[in-house]
């Protein structure tokens, strides 16, 4: 304080002024430069995120779902691994055939499907929401049983679904 009064009392206040003024020059017009972005700067809204509250909530309400859904389902399948038009109508042309006659699905998923379990006349055997793809479990946890469903489409393909089963063990 007495150091202060004393360059206020010799008229040295000017100088010393300039003087620290012109030595840090850059780093005063770094911090002059930074405070005019920031005043120019706008406040992030809600529309700016790179995701949405709905996407999030999603993502939650389907992983409590996957938590508190206790049901087991069980369910046989036919895949056919084409994406194209002709692939669909195929699954739809079996799909009349079968009606809902399991046996008739097990004989042309032995005959037809591409899958491994085409052996076991398509049957996946017993599982719980999330162990499938998720257009998979959507039809397998919302139909009633005993009905074919479909053509679905994932990435493995167009499938035909008997569900047999869903149930709480």
């Amino acid at each position: 304080m007495r150091g202060l009064l004393a360059l206020v009392t010799l008229g040295l206040v000017q100088p010393c002024l300039a003087a620290l003024a012109s030595a840090h020059a850059p780093s005063l017009r770094r911090a002059a430069s930074a405070s005019s972005m920031l005043s120019r700067a706008r406040p992030i809204g809600m529309k700016d995120l790179p995701f949405s509250f709905g996407d999030a909530a999603d993502a939650v309400r389907g992983t409590f779902a996957q938590w508190t859904d206790l049901r087991v389902a069980r369910a046989s399948h036919i895949l056919l691994k084409g994406f194209d038009e002709a692939t669909i109508a195929q699954l739809n042309a079996w799909k009349a055939e079968i009606g809902d006659d399991p046996e008739k699905f097990s004989e042309l998923a032995r005959q037809g499907s591409l899958c491994p379990s085409s052996r076991k006349g398509g049957d996946l055997g017993y599982f719980t929401r999330g162990k499938m793809v998720k257009e998979f479990d959507q039809v397998v946890f919302s139909a009633q049983p005993g009905a074919v469903y479909g053509p679905v489409r994932t990435d493995f393909g167009h499938h035909l679904i008997f569900l047999h089963s869903c149930r709480k063990p």
